[in-house]
């Protein structure tokens, strides 16, 4: 995946992973120190010591041509150039460099002071006048830096001079060259001893600089290193490309296949991998596992832990999933003072991890922490933040919920609408309003089922394994039931819940009161028909529709015979007990769409939508004839009816439908009671000749 970083101008420039490369392979290079540097420190040994002696070589010549040079000398000279000058075209020009290794500047300047030597003897033995060429090859052994060399070459001096002295006390007898010959070799001591300082100075103090300039690489190369990885970092938009860009930079670094980063708090089992094919995969491991491994330590103590060798400890978190994790680096992602992570590193094979692999190691998760906890920071921000974008959508749902049941019509669009708006505001599958008697929800409380073996289970859900059951409660009473079944993607809020619960309840105990209200103010108390305010709006209605369809209507005008009879014989009880008789037996013989109406005391009415006059002439006939049967079957509230009856016709108010069938009802009374009249279809009849007849 290729990583980009968005500059000012809106370019995006390319993750520079050849520079890393490079720069990890220098800091391999000052772990295991740097052949290129040595190399260049013994090539410059080199080249110093072959000038030394061609230089050394030139001077015997210069000197063997000077003109006081005696002929012995002269020979002893030239012979001693020679020497140097084959020496230093066999030593550095037809000897390969790498013969004798470390120690052949050393065997090289005992050669150059066994030819010194032979100078010596060639011109004159310990008392030459050439001694001081004698000391050239010590003194050059300055050049090697090495204590070691100068010493050897000061010893094969020491011992090539005593060797000559002792054999010239044989020969000479000239005290004052004897003693010229021990202050010559104290001299030579002394010159063997301030060169073996100058050299062990000389190396200590290279020794000094070289380790501070590693150590300098080596930090150098750790800032570059915690560098590139930050600047690596900085680019990235994704937790899967910061995962990358570590991985990157310890591979570089590292030499290694494989990296891990545990990002789960608090006991990190959980993260994502990436390895050589650069694929990204989550992992999942064990959170049972023991105290001592690796992980928990590093965690634990907040260091970091080596593994050279997988088979000797338990490192079963990667490798559960990658058998190929036999090496490994696990260190902590400290921010703040606390871990808010783990980074491990993986090799396919055993290794023992250096210092400053650890180090360069611990350099890259510093580098790579902060930004991890901001990118975790970001994912908790981000989580809150849908958690709470949820929350408020379930509280809008609310209103939603209360604007939703003010607009049902009846109690099963009320059950429905809450359902739905249940379903929609808590994400949940299905869920379910139940209205009834108060024993659905014998416990009053919040319960929920999570399988079919719970002890607490709804006998209103025989075939669900897995629901929440909150009882709806108005006023004390038990009216009804939610059961909601949620998932995984569900808001399961009880307090939010109960609200709702709250809500529908309230809605339907709001909605039993007002229609309990209507129906009082509509119906007459004691028969249980409806009343005169009732009456007014229905026929308002019939008469509406009538005007504007032609739908027809009839009105049957009722009035008891015989009631006060049956009060003033058997009581006002009795009496009120013919009022319900002939309501019940009202409502058992007409239409379920016809409309009884008690007017008065012993006065009723009956509408009959969409009827003609005839129908509603045979209906009040039936009703008159089951009033009479009532009364042949119990003679204490034996009453009779009589009826008139009129038909709405075009031109006529609904006031005159109902002027025409009293008119009627007053014909029935005066022809004898318990009988019905209807006006005639042709013509109204007026009241004076009905009163004629």
């Amino acid at each position: 995946m290729p990583l980009y970083l968005a500059g000012a101008e809106g370019g995006r420039a390319p993750f520079d992973r050849d520079r890393l490369a490079e720069l990890a392979h220098h800091v391999r290079e000052m772990a295991v120190g740097d052949p290129r540097a040595r190399a260049s420190y013994e090539r410059r040994v080199r080249i110093a010591s072959e000038v030394a002696s061609w230089g050394i070589g030139a001077a015997l010549l210069g000197t063997a041509a000077l003109p006081t040079t005696d002929q012995p000398s002269r020979i002893g000279l030239v012979a001693s150039s020679l020497l140097l000058f084959l020496f230093a075209t066999l030593w550095f020009h037809v000897f390969p460099d790498s013969w004798l290794g470390r120690s052949r500047f050393a065997i090289g300047t005992a050669i150059t002071q066994i030819i010194a030597a032979i100078l010596l003897v060639l011109t004159g033995g310990v008392a030459s006048r050439y001694f001081p060429y004698y000391f050239l090859p010590i003194l050059a052994t300055v050049f090697g830096m090495r204590i070691s060399g100068t010493l050897f070459t000061g010893t094969i001096a020491t011992v090539a001079y005593v060797a000559t002295f002792v054999a010239e006390m044989f020969v000479v007898s000239n005290r004052t060259e004897l003693d010229d010959g021990v202050i010559r070799f104290f001299s030579l001591l002394s010159v063997i001893a301030m060169t073996a300082l100058i050299s062990r100075t000389i190396q200590e103090t290279r020794f000094t600089l070289r380790q501070r300039t590693d150590e300098l690489a080596t930090q150098n190369a750790e800032l570059s290193v915690a560098r590139n990885t930050a600047v690596g970092l900085a680019r990235v938009r994704e937790l899967h490309e910061l995962v990358r860009v570590v991985y990157e930079s310890a591979k570089n670094s590292l030499a290694i296949e494989r990296l891990y980063l545990f990002a789960s708090k608090p006991d990190f089992t959980d993260g994502y991998t990436i390895g050589p094919d650069g694929s990204m995969e989550e992992f999942h491991t064990d959170p049972a596992l023991p105290e001592d491994t690796p992980r928990r330590r590093a965690v634990r103590e907040k260091r970091t832990v080596a593994v050279s060798d997988s088979k000797d400890q338990t490192v079963s978190e990667p490798a559960g999933e990658h058998q190929h994790f036999a090496a490994g680096l696990f260190v902590p992602l400290i921010h703040r003072s606390d871990v808010i992570g783990l980074m491990a590193v993986s090799s396919h094979k055993a290794r023992e991890w250096s210092a400053h692999e650890i180090r360069i190691a611990e350099v890259i998760a510093d580098a790579s922490a902060s930004a991890v906890a901001s990118f975790l920071t970001l994912e908790e921000v981000q989580g809150q933040s849908d958690r709470l974008e949820a929350r408020m959508r379930v509280l809008e749902s609310m209103d939603d919920l209360v604007d939703a049941l003010a607009l049902t019509t009846d109690e099963s669009s009320l059950a429905q609408t809450a359902a739905r708006s249940l379903s929609q505001g808590f994400h949940l599958p299905a869920a379910t309003v139940l209205f009834t008697d108060p024993s659905v929800a014998i416990l009053g409380r919040f319960f929920e089922v999570k399988s079919a073996e719970d002890p607490v289970v709804c006998p209103y859900m025989p075939f669900r394994s897995h629901y929440s059951c909150l009882p709806l409660v108005a006023g004390g009473d038990t009216v009804g039931a939610l059961f909601l079944e949620p998932d995984g993607d569900s808001i399961v809020d009880v307090t939010v819940m109960r609200a709702a619960a709250d809500r529908v309840a309230l809605s339907l105990a709001t909605r039993r009161v007002i229609e309990t209200a209507q129906r009082q103010a509509t119906t007459d108390g004691l028969t249980g028909l409806h009343n005169r305010h009732f009456l007014t709006e229905q026929l308002r209605l019939m008469h509406s529709l009538a005007a504007r369809h032609g739908q027809p209507y009839s009105v049957i005008a009722l009035d008891l015979d015989g009631l006060k009879n049956v009060n003033d014989t058997f009581g006002h009880e009795q009496g009120d007990l013919a009022l319900r008789g002939l309501a019940n037996t009202v409502r058992k013989t007409v239409r379920a769409s016809d409309i009884s109406v008690r007017t008065g005391g012993d006065e009723f009415l009956i509408l009959m939508p969409q009827s003609s006059l005839e129908e509603a002439r045979i209906a009040a006939e039936r009703v008159r004839e089951a009033i009479e049967l009532q009364g042949r079957a119990d003679p204490r509230i034996a009453i009779t009816v009589s009826a008139g009856v009129a038909s709405w016709r075009a031109a006529r108010s609904a006031e005159q439908v109902l002027e025409a069938a009293d008119l009627m009802l007053y014909a029935a009374k005066r022809a004898g009671k318990d009988r019905v009249v209807a006006e005639t279809p042709a013509r109204v009849a007026e009241p004076e000749a009905a009163s004629g007849a």
